[in-house]
């Protein structure tokens, strides 16, 4: 839990540092996506104006399948641009988890690649193209299912 004190806040900038277990983002691991090391925070916190703001970075590691290629992948992930503005109550210690969780889920990928160029699986053979290149020919170029869309008046 990310947690801090109102009462000191409200005297001076509060840093907070530290880890969180993987089950902090309630990911389910799984063989396409897991956290696979800690979330690591450093964030920086002010009061103004009646409310606090959090500034500072998220990062944690994951690991999966590639969506391309299909290929045992990890990936570090960071979040350095957390920026929020929270409204400070009567409590004496608030606890900023949810939010903090909610804008490193923003963060994750929405296919885990292994890089950015990955050429991906050969549609015909289904050859890794990021080994090898394959000397299929291109799919067949006939009536497609998926031409009957190219006919619909929305």
């Amino acid at each position: 839990m990310i947690k801090f004190s109102v009462a000191r806040l409200e005297k001076e900038p509060i840093e907070l540092t530290g880890s969180e277990p993987a089950e902090f983002l309630e990911i389910e691991p799984g063989e396409l996506l897991a956290v696979s090391a800690p979330v690591e925070y450093d964030l920086n916190l002010k009061a103004v104006s009646g409310g606090a703001l959090v500034e500072g970075q998220v990062s944690t590691e994951l690991s999966g399948i590639c969506g391309r290629c299909l290929e045992p992948v990890t990936r570090h992930v960071k979040n350095d641009g957390i920026c929020l503005f929270l409204e400070l109550g009567d409590q004496d210690e608030m606890d900023i988890s949810e939010e903090i969780r909610a804008e490193m889920l923003l963060e994750l990928p929405m296919t885990l690649l292994c890089s950015d160029d990955c050429a991906g699986l050969c549609p015909v053979c289904g050859c890794n193209l990021n080994k090898t290149s394959c000397n299929c020919a291109e799919p067949p170029s006939g009536p497609s299912c998926w031409d009957a869309l190219d006919n619909l008046q929305l």
